[in-house]
């Protein structure tokens, strides 16, 4: 049986209090997507995105931001924060995304790889990905 983390509304506080954002790497992430694919950049999605943290600094980015999290009480907390229009939060797997076939410039993951299945994870990357899009996983 597989053990669940974060689902509870207590845990999710904590860890919108306590994670570490993205580092400082992400210009280089948006520079190394700069030289593969032209602008306006259309979609970003951040799976395992947590409360969030790694997914709002990609809004200044791209005309939509997405995160996607297993956890319910995770995305809860993701929307409490700062309303920002072009981003929203989706509970779902990262091994099933909502998203469709070659429509994604950018997809990230910070410190949340490690709980993947990582086949269909990537099977499901790949898919979504378009053309010259990029993928950055951070652990």
């Amino acid at each position: 049986m597989a053990t669940r983390l974060f689902e509870k509304k207590d845990h999710a506080d904590l860890y919108q209090k306590y994670r570490f954002g993205p580092s400082e790497e992400l210009q280089k992430i948006i520079s190394y997507l700069e030289e593969k694919t032209a602008k306006p950049y259309k979609l970003s999605v951040d799976v395992g995105c947590g409360s969030g943290q790694g997914s709002t600094v990609l809004v200044p980015y791209f005309e939509k931001a997405v995160g996607i999290d297993i956890s319910e009480a995770q995305i809860n907390q993701a929307k409490q924060s700062p309303n920002v229009l072009n981003i929203s939060f989706i509970v779902g797997p990262a091994k099933k995304l909502p998203l469709e076939d070659g429509s994604v410039d950018l997809v990230t993951s910070y410190a949340a790889t490690h709980w993947f299945n990582i086949e269909p994870f990537m099977t499901e990357v790949e898919r979504v990905l378009k053309t010259h899009g990029c993928m950055a996983l951070s652990t």
